[in-house]
């Protein structure tokens, strides 16, 4: 009887323990996850920060709609915004706060390659992961860091996506231009950029005749479009925000100069809704633009996730979803897959999560790459853009030849002012 008694006790004792093991097993699952996000709400490249935070945000009410994170008991996303005016300084202050008072578990962030550059080192400091967005200055994943992953393009990729579809609508048209010009804002994005492109330039035959920089902000380009007339470059490569951009394209329509096979704009602003719906339309006409997300095949996806983000992103924003917009969905369902994987917020083990990420379908890819994995850098190497042209006010696919959709047909060269 004794013996029956005490073995009673002793199964009782371990269901209790089951049962207590379990449930402080279930109590240490965190409820909900933070993300940290730097990005220019306010300040010239407010109107792009602001389509990555909305198109993050509609990601994550989706995420969260459909169960949370399911490897961490439904956990909830929960974002933490911050304004970095487009400022290195601010951004990396409110880096520094969302790391260490804010304690989140991931930060994402900031679009300027000159925020993005030193706030990464500060994140690199206290081992927080780092997911970029939109900064493409190559140094962000030559410093050997641990911590910073870059899902979208390098300066490098951009400068050699613009010089490929240079080179194809040469080889289709039979008609190339000797010689190019390089005008870009003074910041690490356009200096990466022209470095890139001014090499690929010089390996590929064309002869550099103008490399101008220009101090962001600028209220008038009287002097630097007497210099486009100057040296005449046959092509003009360009690298502007969307203020620069707005006032450079109205000034430079007014004078109406003739670059016979065109101005590439990186990206920048020439991605920006707001800047086409501030400059007229014949300040755009033929335009080509270096783009992150191919706008004339959205309505090809079949992805219900990426076809409501669509939606609610034209409800919220009064256009269809753009780069940016997508670069921020893209974000957020990038780390979705790292913190199933990862089964933690820890700050270390989304580390590893992220090093062993290679994502091949869903709504991560909502921006046209058809893979997101990162090297021993931290750099997707299947990241890639395409070049569109404007042409009747909208951006059609030239490059790669074979995503031009039905019907898309280059201009090239461009006809004179006078002819149009």
């Amino acid at each position: 009887m004794t013996a029956t008694i005490s073995r009673r006790r002793q199964l009782a004792a371990g269901l209790a323990l089951c049962l207590f093991g379990s449930a402080g097993a279930q109590a240490q699952q965190p409820r909900e996850v933070k993300v940290g996000f730097v990005l220019p709400l306010s300040g010239g490249a407010a109107t792009i920060g602001n389509q990555t935070k909305v198109g993050a945000e509609i990601a994550i009410e989706q995420i969260n709609a459909a169960g949370g994170i399911r490897a961490l008991g439904g956990a909830r996303l929960v974002p933490v915004f911050a304004d970095s005016q487009s400022k290195p300084d601010v951004g990396v202050a409110e880096t520094e706060r969302l790391i260490t008072r804010e304690q989140v578990s991931v930060m994402v962030g900031a679009y300027n390659s000159a925020v993005t550059f030193p706030a990464t080192e500060v994140a690199e400091r206290y081992k927080t992961p780092w997911l970029v967005t939109g900064s493409v200055k190559d140094e962000i994943t030559e410093r050997g860091f641990k911590y910073v992953f870059r899902p979208n393009n390098m300066a490098l990729y951009d400068a050699r996506e613009q010089m490929d579809a240079i080179d194809l609508l040469a080889r289709e048209s039979g008609k190339k231009p000797q010689n190019i010009g390089l005008f870009y804002e003074g910041t690490d994005w356009g200096r990466s950029h022209s470095a890139a492109v001014k090499k690929l330039a010089q390996e590929r035959g064309y002869k550099v005749v103008m490399d101008e920089s220009y101090p962001p902000n600028q209220s008038d380009f009287s002097a630097q479009l007497l210099k486009v007339r100057a040296s005449k470059p046959e092509a003009l490569v360009l690298v502007a925000y969307t203020p620069d951009h707005i006032l450079f394209s109205r000034q430079f329509a007014d004078a109406r100069l003739n670059v016979p096979y065109g101005i590439h704009s990186v990206g920048g602003g020439s991605e920006d809704p707001s800047f086409y719906k501030a400059v007229p339309q014949r300040a755009v006409e033929y335009l080509f633009v270096q783009d992150d997300f191919q706008v004339d095949i959205m309505q090809a996806t079949k992805d219900p996730a990426s076809l409501d983000a669509d939606k609610k992103f034209q409800q919220r924003m009064g256009y269809p979803l753009n780069a940016y917009g997508a670069q921020g969905v893209s974000n957020v369902y990038i780390l979705k897959d790292v913190f199933e994987r990862a089964a933690s917020s820890e700050r270390e083990k989304l580390r590893e999560a992220l090093a062993a990420t290679d994502i091949r379908s869903g709504t991560a890819l909502i921006t046209g790459y058809a893979r997101v994995s990162f090297d021993a850098k931290g750099q997707n190497v299947d990241a890639h853009g395409v070049i569109t042209q404007n042409q009747g006010g909208q951006r059609r696919t030239v490059w790669p030849a074979e995503n031009r959709v039905a019907g898309t047909r280059p201009v090239w060269p461009l006809p004179d002012w006078a002819q149009r």
